[in-house]
């Protein structure tokens, strides 16, 4: 860590109050006085107070950034309900590095914290969602190529490649929220930046900063924590001498002559904005939210001015430009923060006059948050304002044109919310709720510069059981993220908790806002999210969690379980408000806790009636239960003098172990399982805690990680990681400190197979991986296994005793029985048990799977018995589809005979549902020419409801749509999921049949492209909305159709060549050929090689390293047939 000056810690005490915006609306009438501390819980009243009556869900309205701020406050409010002065939370940073230095914490950390991003996603060129706030920009003076931006709660970033890569340089600092940066022109290596976040309070200011070296290190200035103001809108640098500087602040106007050393104060009031005339810099404007000051000897007095301005504005923004010096243009808001005018002075601000122009360029309520001007510098009739968009006028204000729409990914985007417009050599810089964009053809298009910079302001996070790779979380203002080697945005909105099945890790599950809708992924997040509307509206982070057997629950004013694609109300007696924690037991799925503020709560019967356990002295931020021992929980509790809890009897006593932590706001903590010493993780508002039992103390766990609000933790065993959450550096991951080890300890790591997404053809080989997580060597292990289902045979019951060798932390991979089973869905658990085992809680694991038939081609399902049964899965709601005789009004025909597979074969198919028709394995290298076909006919809600066709050759761990609306005799609709077309259509995938089609007719498609396929699978998809159903579907007379090969041309078929092309070695699998030979011709038909005597050899090996690089032709002759390949070698 760089040492930091603390010279200013000797001044005279000055208390500079928490981060809030004092122009927001709800504030208005809340007398904050100088120098008290604010009241969370009055300010928070206020609000909702301001928002009875109005619509909180009206985009721009103002209500997002109004609970945003409530949220991340939330747990710094003290036992009385205060918020902490940026001088104190400055304090609690000093005693941390004080309390590093002197215990040698730096030493013995052995973290190793790396950056996961997001710094791109793969569906970014199409998604109007980005990467995270920017506040400010400022290029290099001299090198076009150097450019500074800096964010809200995420520090400032420097590239070196004009915006395509960046570098942050403030991690180390006692918060690294920045809102404004200036450069010193003659020596661009020193720079400043004020600290915080003048916007949304999304961090605190301690005060402003200067580097001497481009931004490497940084020192404080004579404006810091201990005398600064809470905000600091924008500094201004004196256009001859950079050694001159005024700050905008919410506690005045300042002015340094000595680049910083000293800053005095020439004007009080809520300043929020600074600008001095182009050359003349003896002149100087500044703004209030109402009020227009200016300064005619270089800013060391000011008086009002600005006459014919419009004086009950609630924010004014100024700017001028060098095009016409005498120039100054204001955007004036209404009192409720709407658009109220454009204003333009020709005498250096002291009279205005009303622009003509009344189109409402505001789009919203909402400029107490974001409201951008900037004039540029070539044009002085051309000028641009931004609230939700960016609007741009070329007749100086009279009237304007929009450039871009938020909700559009195209040539003019910029992401919603503009807080930063600004023009460097005549190009137009933006600072966004998304990031960094500019445009260089006045606002024609824009490029976004955001590049590679880490800033999501994440929420939650959770990774995969099975690999840290699979990661979710949601973030402010930019949705839901998943990574899957790489990232994707999932959802929309603002992005809160995202949780991912412990058992199946392809499927993941996240919030947005108040838990307004739950998104629903099969696919790791990385396409074909499902949503489904939330119950009631809960907190802004409304808890979300999953338990050890894949029941999801939520947490609103009362514990709701998610199934189906339906909300089912579960608890009966919680009250007093909304759930903040909710908290499942992982040894016991009867067992829940939840906390409601203070309160703790405890439910042994899955959540239908709870027991209040008590109250601690301020909120509940986090519950945890021991994963290896469930008598155990961690309760952490808010407040820089909040807590960390443990009990030993399920929460009916608590001891406080929060020993000699600093005073950090105790966010989330974690336990790692299968650590005889219990080791914790500590979320706190300034890094990570670890905590073990032999040390019996708390010690800093923070190696390459930023000092930044830590929101969440979760941990993935198998590869030994810990994954944090932060509230503007995004998503950091590190390996989890080798903890001692028990004694004696196996662990099954996983199920191997089946798994839970594979579709397995005829027989299934069941295997397992465990895990030596003891000391001692294993010789011996239990395994104890059985397979359920709904037959009448019900429960087969195996056990298996594994003998060998397995040494201390060493996996082995054990097969089991072979099991042949009749269709259907199947659930498998294992258990594995050793002598003196430490962990009973790590020894069982479950797997539903799916087990499918397999049939010969040319051989037609028509439906009429049992054995033409086909697979029926839900991915959620019900199953739909059904084997029998339809009676529907419409669809009530066959093919043959009497029977087909059906939606409903006795009226309407159900809403809300995602279901699975398989059809069973087919072997197509057996005929030549394969075509699918059935006869169909259909009646579904038009572009609501779809079905559509997958073909995976995999097994089902993969899955691609069969065809397109182009094919001849296949799809009627090519519609997709935000096509713009129609305010409809949301669950289209470009390939479907919807609408009506009451006649049964045949379709086929033609599978030659699939040839060589010797195991695929194809399945129906039915996918249903929340409303309105129709008859559905029926389906006859499924087959695969072809000309049967004979036996030597379907071996000549299964002949194989790899790899191809190949720099020497050609492997040729014959498939158990053994009378054939071997001739190799070049392009000209010229013989090059001939082996007739191949011996019954199956696997020829072709060498080819003495022959040049080019094209041949192979020729493999048995029994008068010929295969024939081209070869490439390439050396």
């Amino acid at each position: 860590m760089k040492n930091y000056f603390f010279k200013f810690l000797l001044f005279s005490s000055f208390v500079s109050i928490s981060q809030v915006n004092y122009n927001s609306p709800w504030l208005k009438n809340y007398k904050i006085k100088d120098g008290e501390k604010l009241n969370y819980n009055e300010i928070v009243s206020e609000g909702e107070k301001y928002w009875e009556n109005r619509d909180k869900n009206l985009k721009g309205s103002g209500y997002k950034p109004f609970k945003r701020w409530q949220t991340y406050w939330h747990n710094y409010v003290d036992e009385q309900g205060f918020l902490p002065t940026s001088n104190e939370l400055f304090e609690v940073w000093s005693e941390k590095v004080t309390q590093n230095r002197l215990s040698n914490q730096y030493s013995t950390d052995q973290s190793d914290w790396i950056s996961l991003g997001p710094t791109d996603f793969l569906n970014r060129p199409t998604s109007y969602l980005n990467l995270g706030r920017i506040n400010c920009i400022t290029p290099h003076p001299n090198n076009s190529n150097i450019v500074f931006a800096g964010a809200p709660a995420g520090g400032i970033w420097k590239s070196t490649d004009g915006g395509l890569t960046y570098i942050p340089l403030s991690d180390e600092l006692p918060q690294i929220g920045v809102s404004s940066i200036a450069i010193d022109y003659n020596d661009p290596s020193i720079m400043y930046i004020a600290t915080g976040d003048d916007d949304a309070g999304d961090s605190y200011s301690v005060g402003i900063w200067k580097s001497l070296d481009g931004g490497d290190s940084w020192n404080p200035t004579g404006l810091n924590p201990s005398n600064s103001p809470s905000s600091i809108y924008e500094i201004e640098m004196h256009s001859v001498n950079p050694e001159i500087m005024w700050a905008a602040t919410n506690g005045g106007l300042y002015k340094t002559v000595d680049g910083g050393q000293n800053w005095n104060q020439t004007q009080n009031g809520a300043f929020q904005g600074v600008k001095q005339k182009p050359n003349n810099s003896n002149i100087v404007y500044a703004i209030t939210a109402s009020e227009f000051y200016k300064s005619t000897n270089g800013g060391d007095s000011f008086s009002l001015s600005g006459t014919g301005l419009y004086s009950e504005s609630a924010r004014l923004v100024l700017d001028v430009t060098p095009a016409n010096e005498n120039l100054v243009y204001v955007v004036a808001s209404t009192s409720n923060y709407s658009f109220e005018g454009v204003y333009r002075s020709s005498d250096s601000g002291n009279n205005f006059i009303k622009m003509a122009n009344t189109v409402n360029i505001y789009q919203s309520s909402q400029a107490w948050f974001d409201l951008a001007l900037a004039v540029s510098d070539t044009n002085e009739n051309e000028l641009y304002v931004g609230v939700l968009n960016i609007w741009k006028s070329s007749d100086g204000g009279d009237s304007f044109t929009q450039l871009n729409n938020w909700g559009v990914r195209d040539e003019a985007y910029t992401h919603a919310d503009i807080h930063f417009l600004k023009f460097y050599n005549n190009e137009l810089y933006v600072g966004s709720d998304g990031g960094f964009f500019k445009s260089n053809d006045q606002g024609s298009t824009f490029n976004d510069f955001t590049g590679n910079m880490a800033i999501g302001q994440f929420y939650r996070v959770s990774v995969s059981k099975q690999t840290s790779n699979k990661v979710a979380g949601g973030t402010q203002d930019n949705g839901g993220f998943a990574l899957f080697n790489n990232w994707n945005n999932y959802h929309g909105g603002d992005g809160m908790e995202s949780v991912i099945d412990p058992n199946n890790d392809n499927l993941l599950y996240g919030f947005m806002q108040s838990g307004q809708t739950l998104f629903v992924s099969n696919t790791s997040g990385m396409s074909g999210t499902q949503g489904y509307s939330g119950p009631e509206n809960g907190n802004w982070i409304t808890p979300l969690s999953i338990n050890s057997v894949s029941e999801v629950f939520a947490g609103y004013s009362s514990l709701y379980q998610f199934e189906n694609g339906e909300f089912s109300e579960i608890s009966t007696n919680l009250f007093g408000g909304n759930i903040d924690v909710l908290e499942l037991d992982p040894a016991n799925s009867d067992v829940i806790y939840v906390a409601i503020n203070a309160s703790l709560r405890k439910s042994v019967d899955h959540g239908v009636t709870f027991t209040n356990m008590g109250n601690f002295p301020n909120n509940i931020t986090s519950i945890e239960v021991n994963n290896n021992d469930n008598n155990i929980i961690y309760v952490t509790t808010r407040g820089t003098s909040g807590g960390v809890y443990k009990s030993i009897d399920q929460g009916s006593s608590f001891v406080e172990i929060t020993g000699t932590l600093p005073s950090v706001v105790k966010n989330i903590v974690k336990h790692q399982a299968d650590t005889p010493d219990n080791v914790l993780y500590l979320g706190t508002s300034l890094g990570v805690y670890r905590y073990d039992e032999s040390l019996n103390s708390w010690r800093a766990y923070n190696n390459g990680l930023p000092n930044v609000s830590i929101t969440d933790l979760s941990i993935n065993l198998p590869d030994n990681k810990i994954i944090a959450s932060t509230y503007g550096r995004g998503v950091w991951q590190s390996e989890m400190t080798v903890s001692a080890l028990a004694s004696d300890d196996i662990k099954i790591v996983e199920i191997i197979n089946p798994t839970s997404n594979k579709i397995n053809c005829g027989l299934v080989d069941a295997q397992i991986a465990v895990k030596n997580n003891g000391q001692n060597t294993i010789n011996e292990i239990l395994i104890t296994y059985s397979i359920s289902d709904n037959s009448p045979f019900g429960n087969q019951n195996f056990e298996l005793i594994w003998n060998g060798e397995l040494t201390s932390l060493d996996t082995q991979v054990i097969d089991l029985e072979t099991l042949d089973l009749d269709q259907g869905s199947r659930l498998m658990e294992v258990l594995v048990s050793i002598d003196n085992d430490a962990f009973e809680s790590n020894n069982f694991k479950s797997v539903i799977f799916q087990v499918n038939d397999t049939r010969e081609t040319q051989s037609t399902m028509t439906f009429e018995t049992s054995s033409d049964r086909l697979l029926e899965v839900a991915e959620y709601g019900s199953k739909n589809w059904e084997f029998g005789i339809p009676n529907g009004e419409n669809l009530n025909t066959t093919s043959s005979g009497t029977k087909v597979y059906g939606t409903n074969l006795e009226g309407n198919y159900f809403d809300n549902s995602k279901t699975y028709l398989y059809t069973p394995c087919f072997d197509l290298t057996t005929v030549s020419d394969p075509i699918l076909k059935f006869d169909m006919a259909f009646d579904i809600e038009f572009d609501w409801d779809l079905l559509y066709m997958e073909y995976s050759l995999d097994q089902g761990n993969n899955w691609t749509i069969l065809g397109s609306s182009d094919d001849p005799n296949w799809y009627n609709s090519s519609r997709i999921a935000g096509d713009g077309v129609n305010n409809n259509c949301y669950n289209c995938v470009g390939s479907q049949w919807t609408g009506s089609e009451i006649e049964m007719q045949e379709y086929s498609y033609n599978l030659s492209s699939f040839s060589n396929s010797d195991n695929i699978i194809f399945r129906y998809v039915f996918h249903t909305d929340e409303y309105v159903n129709e008859e559905g579907v029926i389906i006859d007379d499924l087959v695969i159709e072809g000309t049967t090969l004979s036996t030597n041309e379907y071996e000549l078929d299964r002949i194989s060549i790899y790899p191809n092309p190949s720099n020497d070695i050609f492997n040729i699998n014959l498939n158990n050929i053994t009378d054939y030979s071997v001739n190799l011709y070049d392009v000209t038909g010229k013989i090059l090689y001939t082996d007739n005597n191949t011996d019954g050899i199956t696997n020829y090996i072709l060498n080819l390293n003495k022959f040049v690089n080019g094209i041949y032709i192979l020729k493999i002759v048995t029994k008068n047939k010929l295969f024939t390949k081209k070869l490439i070698l390439n050396k």
